[in-house]
C-alpha cells in the first residue's frame, strides 16, 4: 500500500512539474524569470512584512481580504515599466488623441482614439486602435485612458495558460473572463471567487494569476 501511495505521489509531482515547465517555456525564458522575480519580491517584501505570522498561502488570502473592499480605481494603480513580459500579457496605450466625430443627426462629439502596443507570438511589436466616446471632462478621461490596459489575446501569457493540461476551475474561469472581455478581471471579482471557493493560493499558477491580475499593470 505504501509503495502504491509513493508511486502515486511521484506521478502527481512529475505531472505538476511538467505543467509548470510547459507554462514557463511557452511564456518564454526571460519572461518567466522576470515574473518569478516579481512574485518572489512581492512575497518577501510585501506579504511577509504585512503578515509575518502567516504561511504564504494564508498571507495571499489575507491580502485578498484586506484589498477586497479597497478602492481599486485605475488612477491609484502602480504602473510597471514596459517590458517583454508586460507586452506579452497586455496591450498598453502607446498614444492617445482626441478627435471630432459626426454621428446621427450630424451631432459632433469628441472621441478618444487610443493606439495600443503589444507583442505578437514572434515578439514583434504590433499596434491596434480603439475609440471611445467622451461626454465631458475630456482631458481627465484621456489621462485615465493612458493607464488602461487590454489583455494581449495573442501573447505568450494567454498561450501559456491555455497549454496547462489539467486546468482547475479557477483557471478556466479566469481564461473565460479575459477572453470574453479582453480586459483584466476586476480585483473584487477575483478576490470573491478565490475566497468563496477556498482556492489554494499556494498553487504555482494561482499565485501568478493573482499577482498579474491584482497588482501588475
Amino acid at each position: 500500500m505504501k509503495k502504491v501511495v509513493f508511486i502515486l505521489f511521484i506521478f502527481i509531482t512529475l505531472s505538476i512539474y511538467s505543467q509548470q515547465t510547459t507554462f514557463d517555456k511557452t511564456l518564454g525564458k526571460e519572461n518567466a524569470e522576470t515574473l518569478n522575480s516579481l512574485i518572489e519580491n512581492f512575497e518577501t517584501k510585501t506579504l511577509k512584512k504585512e503578515y509575518p505570522n502567516l504561511t504564504t498561502e494564508n498571507s495571499y488570502k489575507e491580502f485578498l481580504k484586506d484589498n477586497y473592499s479597497k478602492d481599486h480605481s485605475i488612477d491609484k494603480r502602480k504602473t510597471f515599466v514596459e517590458s517583454k513580459l508586460k507586452l506579452n500579457i497586455y496591450c498598453v496605450p502607446d498614444s492617445i488623441w482626441i478627435k471630432k466625430r459626426t454621428f446621427f443627426l450630424r451631432k459632433e462629439i469628441d472621441v478618444i482614439e487610443t493606439r495600443y502596443k503589444c507583442l505578437n507570438p514572434n515578439n514583434e511589436v504590433i499596434y491596434n486602435k480603439t475609440q471611445s466616446g467622451v461626454i465631458s471632462k475630456t482631458l481627465t478621461l484621456s489621462k485615465q485612458e493612458k493607464k488602461r490596459v487590454k489583455i494581449n489575446l495573442i501573447g505568450s501569457y494567454i498561450k501559456a495558460l491555455e497549454k496547462i493540461s489539467n486546468k482547475s476551475n479557477f483557471i478556466n474561469f479566469y481564461l473565460e473572463h479575459i477572453k470574453m472581455t479582453a480586459t483584466p478581471m476586476l480585483p473584487p471579482i477575483m478576490s470573491y471567487y478565490i475566497l468563496k471557493n477556498n482556492i489554494n493560493t499556494n498553487d504555482y499558477f494561482v499565485k501568478r494569476i493573482i499577482y498579474i491580475n491584482q497588482i501588475y499593470r
